[in-house]
């Protein structure tokens, strides 16, 4: 059962680095560097004005560092022909799963360590935290991770499951309340290694494996790992789920009078595929986050411009959606006016794209005329986009 683990860590190792080559190209690198570059400036600024030993710098500290144990969820790597080739291995399914803990291990390792170095000065000089001490609660927190992936590995198991969002829930409240005091940490750290020990000793008696539970958990896990690296690239292994998003619904039209076939999908197609919202989600968070960054109405107003304009550009292949759909072949649907259709499908979420922009704009940036004139900008180009640009493409498409 080890030599399979190995194996299946091998091959989605390289699956993993194909698509992480992909992903990380040059362009996304250099922009990483220079997001990266204005975080650190940022903060380097802040630590000379922000005031110092506030009552909740610690607090914020310890949640900070909890959120690496939000990633890095056990890796199994089980399969659903396993339900039925491996179910005589209940025993040893331990064997099998101890090279897959220490890999899921990886990643929030990487992520507490970049996290914690990057906090240091902070924790230090404003927090008044000792730098042992620090670096005590830093392993506490490593330890939290070990301890999280040991209740999942006992969840994968028949008996009552543990609520990881209960755990995860109690590790940050234990984890503010433990920085307050250098001897709370160490009482943590004691408590932590006597769970992990417990826990050591509670699996090592249990062998009846629940393979349903483990298999759906890992098709989920491989499913958000696949969206994410579906943002950039094509994916094929990834498993898109269509479905209503009831939240959603004031979206749509109350009434159907004013709709035609081509912008009832086109509507849905946008709201309930999501591969669409997720384009239109990410790309509104990112010019989100790059008008915080630069802290500058001007280059936000630009930058602004270029997702708006990468949205609508992506968003084009709807008008495409239905053709392999054998049902919108022989429906008797008038197809010859449908990129008017979707225009008409896009101009709200559009709208909504540009509203929420400079909502965070006058939260984020300094408000005075430029910015009220930036907002003013932004709002013609979004008109021009879906007046004068999307008609243009869909024209030129023959669509």
């Amino acid at each position: 059962m080890r030599r399979l683990a190995q194996i299946r860590l091998q091959s989605n190792l390289r699956q993993s680095l194909k698509y992480l080559m992909l992903v990380f190209n040059d362009f996304f690198i250099l922009a990483l560097i220079f997001l990266f570059g204005a975080l650190m400036y940022w903060y380097a600024q802040s630590m000379k004005t922000i005031p110092q030993g506030l009552w909740f710098y610690r607090p914020l500290v310890a949640a900070l560092l909890w959120l690496p144990l939000l990633t890095g969820n056990l890796v199994t790597l089980l399969q659903r022909a396993d339900l039925q080739f491996l179910l005589p291995q209940d025993e040893q399914m331990n064997l099998y799963l101890s090279p897959l803990v220490k890999y899921s291990m990886v990643l929030p390792t990487l992520l507490i360590v970049l996290l914690a170095g990057i906090l240091f000065p902070f924790a230090t000089i404003k927090a008044g935290l000792a730098p042992v001490s620090y670096w005590e609660f830093a392993v506490a927190v490593w330890l939290s991770k070990i301890l999280q992936l040991k209740i999942t590995q006992q969840n994968l198991y028949f008996g009552r499951k543990i609520s990881l969002v209960l755990v995860n829930l109690a590790l940050l409240i234990v984890l503010c309340l433990a920085i307050m005091q250098p001897i709370l940490i160490w009482l943590l750290l004691v408590l932590l290694v006597a769970g992990i020990v417990a826990m050591y000793f509670f699996l090592e008696r249990k062998t009846l494996f629940d393979w349903r539970y483990a298999v759906a958990l890992e098709e989920k896990r491989k499913n958000r790992v696949y969206t994410g690296f579906s943002m950039f690239t094509d994916v094929k292994e990834k498993q898109v789920t269509i479905k209503r998003r009831k939240y959603l619904d004031f979206l749509l039209p109350r009434s159907l009078k004013s709709e035609n076939p081509n912008r009832f999908l086109y509507r849905r197609a946008l709201l309930r595929n999501p591969e669409n919202l997720n384009l239109l989600v990410r790309m509104t968070a990112f010019a989100i986050l790059i008008s915080w960054l630069v802290q500058n109405w001007a280059w936000a107003l630009g930058l602004s411009c270029l997702v708006i304009f990468l949205t609508a550009y992506q968003l084009l292949p709807m008008a495409d959606e239905f053709d392999d759909n054998i049902m919108y072949r022989v429906a008797p649907i008038m197809r010859q006016n449908r990129g008017h259709d979707l225009i008409v499908a896009l101009s709200l979420p559009m709208l909504l794209q540009w509203l929420l922009i400079s909502v965070s704009w006058l939260l984020l940036l300094p408000i005075n005329l430029q910015l009220l004139e930036a907002i003013g900008l932004l709002a013609c180009f979004s008109v021009s986009i879906v007046q004068l640009y999307l008609p243009y493409k869909i024209k030129k498409r023959k669509i």
